[in-house]
């Protein structure tokens, strides 16, 4: 039988011969079998299908909604964090609003002044990115005088690629009270705990750090715990009408979303500088780096640059240098840029340094930060700045998700309207150290003026004071 033929090459590892078998059982089924809708679409994962991941795991959960919306939304997450496209991303969101608890018939009351806030975040895992903004804001909001808890859902731990939660790193030490989310039950009991422990806190506002990849943080967002409720942009809001109100990191989102409630843009903030301060730096001679004459970087995940022309333009700068010497920092796969590099001549001297910890060290001997596009991570482009690091932004149109690095550059010197504009801006600051320097400190200017991390908590406590 097909079916025993499947689930003997999937123990066996032999995944690529098991996805044919499983999506053949999975047919005569009619996913109607929990053994094979998990096995399958673990298979699918194993061998690294997303596209068909996503699909799949988005008709099982629509299957599921209404006899078992706990497993429909195990799928439903399965399907978005496959890559699953915005119209049905879109659909999901639909299902939560149908679910959102009713909401009051009077204005809900917020105690004033406001002292205490809640946080519910996916983890606090150093390398989960909201995580980190979460740590920077609690402290700053701390200096306005108002106090943090946190509620984590855990959405990742105990679940469909780690089940056993061996993976399940350490969370991040953070000056807030924290509840880490249990992980007994299915994901409708981990989000109702969540919810029941909110409504216990009497915390009035509830900011929620997430989108719908983070299925239990969404349920716990439908379940409306609190008076207030506001969505934090981390790069793609939750789209579901579950808030009171939103706030975006860009500018760009705000022109994008699709929701009425009040959109305040409220711009990233960094301790990089505090970082610098208790770090030691990484030396030239540490990287194996005394022959070259300048160094910049691009801290990006690698899967990001393969096939763009972010690659062409570099190796066009490193051609026109060739004591110049590039870093890589981030994870994904090196096999295709490497491979570009190389038909370019220019992979002697580039360094893959992988994932790392805190790039605060690396900035010491970094010259000139070249950020990659379409996709610039915009985390990594501030950190830059805030080491006062002169930064190479391409500019995209200003409703565009790729333009946020050019809005935090916000400096014509050093914002390009195309490619060859990107090559020159870079070409000037390699060959003229004063218009570098000057530049560098331009950068630093502006991080302290809009990016530092007490902005960050003046402005939040501006922002829920209006609400």
């Amino acid at each position: 039988m097909s079916y025993e033929e499947a689930l003997t090459a999937f123990k066996n590892g032999d995944f690529q011969t098991a996805v044919p078998l499983l999506k053949k059982a999975a047919d005569e089924t009619g996913f109607a079998s929990e053994v094979i809708n998990h096995t399958y679409t673990l298979a699918l994962h194993r061998i690294g299908d997303n596209r068909r991941l996503a699909d799949v795991a988005f008709q099982i959960g629509i299957s599921l909604v209404e006899q078992d919306p706990a497993s429909a939304m195990d799928y439903f997450q399965r399907a978005i964090v496959a890559g699953l496209d915005a119209s049905r991303v879109r659909q999901i969101g639909e299902v939560f609003e149908k679910w959102v608890a009713p909401k009051a018939t009077t204005e809900p009351r917020v105690r004033v002044p406001l002292t205490r806030v809640a946080h519910v975040v996916g983890s606090l895992v150093p390398s989960h990115a909201p995580a980190r903004y979460v740590q920077t804001l609690v402290s700053s909001l701390r200096k306005q005088g108002i106090e943090s808890t946190i509620f984590t859902t855990e959405w990742a731990s105990f679940w469909f690629f780690d089940p056993e939660g061996v993976a399940r790193p350490r969370s991040m030490d953070i000056d807030a009270e924290v509840k880490i989310g249990s992980v007994e039950g299915d994901f409708m009991e981990r989000a109702s705990r969540i919810a029941e422990e909110l409504r216990s806190s009497e915390i009035d506002v509830a900011v929620f750090h997430a989108n719908l990849a983070e299925q239990i943080t969404a349920r716990v967002a439908s379940m409306r715990a609190v008076a207030v409720q506001i969505n934090v942009n981390h790069g793609s809001e939750m789209d579901a009408d579950l808030f009171d109100a939103r706030i975006h990191l860009f500018q760009n989102a705000i022109k994008r979303t699709r929701f009425s409630q009040r959109a305040e843009w409220i711009p990233p903030a960094t301790d990089i500088e505090k970082r610098l301060q208790t770090i030691s730096g990484v030396t030239r001679k540490d990287l194996g780096l005394d022959s070259a004459s300048s160094i910049s970087a691009t801290f990006s995940n690698l899967d990001q640059l393969r096939g763009s022309n972010y690659l062409t333009a570099l190796s066009e700068i490193m051609n026109r240098f060739p004591n110049h010497f590039h870093l890589f920092v981030g994870g994904g796969s090196v096999k295709a840029v490497r491979s570009h590099l190389h038909a370019e001549g220019v992979l002697p001297r580039i360094r893959f340094l992988g994932e790392v910890g805190d790039i605060a060290p690396l900035l010491n001997i970094v010259d000139v930060y070249l950020a990659s596009f379409p996709e610039s991570a915009g985390e990594s482009v501030l950190e830059a700045m805030g080491a006062g690091k002169p930064v190479v932004v391409l500019r995209f149109p200003p409703e565009s998700p790729y333009n946020s690095a050019s809005e935090l550059v916000g400096v014509r010197e050093l914002t390009a309207s195309g490619e060859g504009e990107y090559i020159m801006i870079a070409d000037r600051l390699l060959r003229k150290p004063e218009f570098r320097a000057k530049q560098g400190q331009t950068m630093l200017n502006r991080f302290r003026t809009e990016f530092h991390p007490d902005r960050l908590g003046e402005r939040y406590k501006t922002f829920l004071e209006s609400l």
